[in-house]
């Protein structure tokens, strides 16, 4: 498991290499057209979403936005969420709109993070940031950033994230309905959490 991060780190490190300042930019886009008559109903004006089941898109890194509407097109992302709304609006963008889409919300600013139990927080702090080496189970830190801030261009920003849109995906990792994870690192993730675990997770990262 661990032989995979670190692998994965590798790969990400590479690609940010190569593409230099083109990830993580704070410059202003202008709103595609699409964004305004389509995204907003769901994730919101500027990417933040006022529903906690649709994710915030506000300052998620532009590749992982760019993979995750191409996923949806190609039906490489089948989780429950993905199949009733998603496929069917990814179906509508043209490919040539996709960046453009996902610079404008990577540009905006993003919501500041909320308050959740502090026990649950506590719980999660700690398993983000450290792990739990009985399980093998690696710190989420290690891939998404001890901010959760993400590690473009494979690994997402949480910070801040609705926690009933992450322990969603979380389960959705875990029961193998969600599969578009490179080297499968977030299912073998996922299926060493609990539920308990998933919403302590998620419930720390809201705080972020």
């Amino acid at each position: 498991m661990l032989k995979a991060v670190y692998k994965a780190l590798a790969i990400t490190a590479s690609a940010a290499l190569l593409a230099g300042n083109a990830y993580g930019s704070t410059m202003k886009v202008k709103e595609p057209a699409i964004a305004a008559t389509t995204c907003a109903a769901c994730h919101g004006a500027t990417g933040i979403s006022l529903s906690p089941t649709f994710p915030d898109l506000a300052a998620q890194g532009a590749p992982y936005l760019v993979k995750q509407i191409n996923d949806f097109r190609s039906h490489a992302r089948a989780d429950a969420m993905a199949k009733s709304i998603m496929w069917g609006m990814a179906a509508t963008i043209p490919a040539n709109q996709i960046p453009q889409i996902a610079a404008y919300y990577a540009s905006q600013k993003p919501a500041p993070g909320a308050g959740e139990n502090a026990q649950l927080v506590a719980a999660g702090r700690k398993l983000y940031l450290g792990g739990d080496a009985t399980d093998q189970l690696p710190a989420c830190a290690a891939c998404h950033g001890p901010t959760g801030l993400g590690l473009p261009p494979l690994f997402p920003r949480l910070a801040g994230q609705h926690m009933a849109y992450l322990t969603a995906q979380l389960a959705a990792f875990q029961s193998g309905q969600r599969a578009n994870d490179p080297l499968a690192i977030m299912r073998t993730v996922a299926s060493k959490l609990t539920p308990a675990q998933m919403n302590a997770v998620a419930a720390y990262l809201r705080t972020l």
